[in-house]
């Protein structure tokens, strides 16, 4: 893009990266919370993650990377792609607070959760989470204290994946199913034992869910579109980090982030109907020799003279 282009670019920047500025993002999260969504972050820790990740992206790939790409070599590009190859989006997420770490991990939430030690040849190797919620039975003749059979139970599932723990409470219900999620024993119960079972933590976890993972897309295509229109750059170059933050994401965390809105964007006019070109224009300095340099000029007037004179001309031989 020339100057001008480039202004006429982030002259059209609305942003929407900007949460408090962005209309359509806040009545979308107002809505969900009237319908139940839990919202764990507010506002402001939203922002601040937009900014976090846009920050560590203008780090990771800085100008002299994007240069060399464009045919301007830097002698120190090795230690530079280094630096680059090392800030992971695993290193990114160490340095997060807990909050945006866990929007940008997305696991399960339920009222209960807790951690076991995971072993592997009887060796301890790591700790893993998980939630539980109650699970109620609506009729009073299903429980016997006697029998073991409370008037209640425990439903435990893995806090990443949502897999559900199949104990032998579960198992009446399940037809002895050993691998399934949350979401998926939701559509069972539903179908089946709505008349049986109060699951109303089971319908809140999977919706609270549900709403984290598209607040979770929400603001990353913010970040996106944040790195498009920073001032730190030019607008390639930001169209450049964004794509780049786009594929990488969702390759790590399997997401489906989308670059329409920044490929649309980035391809509009900004001419205004301009059309500049390099153009060689030679002087006369005052010895009397000739000179020549290249520069920018504007030609669509010269175009427009040209095809107006062709115009008279066809029109006074006709």
């Amino acid at each position: 893009m020339t100057i001008a282009e480039a202004e006429r670019f982030y002259k059209q920047d609305t942003k929407n990266y900007e949460i408090e500025k962005n209309i359509d993002f806040l009545n979308w999260l107002k809505i969900s919370i009237a319908n139940g969504y839990n919202c764990f972050i507010d506002t402001k820790e939203l922002q601040e993650l937009i900014d976090n990740i846009v920050t560590w992206y203008e780090i990771k790939y800085p100008e002299r990377e994007l240069e060399y790409f464009e045919g301007t070599r830097d002698i120190d590009f090795q230690n530079i792609k280094r630096i680059s190859n090392i800030m992971s989006i695993r290193q990114l997420l160490y340095r997060l607070p807990h909050n945006q770490l866990c929007l940008i991990e997305c696991g399960y939430r339920a009222k209960g959760w807790g951690q076991h030690q995971v072993y592997e040849k009887d060796k301890k190797v790591s700790w893993k989470t998980s939630i539980f919620m109650r699970i109620n039975r609506k009729k009073a003749e299903e429980t016997n204290l006697w029998l073991d059979r409370e008037s209640y139970f425990l439903l435990h599932a893995d806090h990443t994946t949502g897999k559900v723990l199949v104990d032998y409470n579960l198992k009446e219900y399940i037809d002895n199913k050993d691998d399934l999620n949350l979401d998926e024993l939701l559509s069972i119960f539903k179908e089946k034992y709505t008349n049986e079972l109060d699951f109303t933590e089971l319908k809140e976890s999977i919706y609270n869910h549900n709403c984290d993972m598209e607040l979770r897309h929400r603001i990353l295509q913010l970040v996106a579109l944040k790195l498009l229109y920073s001032r730190n750059t030019i607008p390639e170059r930001g169209y450049e980090r964004a794509k780049r933050f786009i594929n990488e994401f969702n390759k790590k965390l399997d997401l489906t982030l989308s670059t329409e809105q920044i490929d649309e964007i980035i391809s509009r006019d900004y001419t205004n109907g301009e059309k500049w070109e390099h153009v060689l224009k030679t002087y006369i300095n005052k010895d009397g020799k000739e000179h020549s340099y290249w520069t920018i000029e504007n030609v669509t007037k010269k175009e427009s003279k040209g095809i107006k004179r062709l115009v008279k001309k066809v029109f006074y031989k006709s």
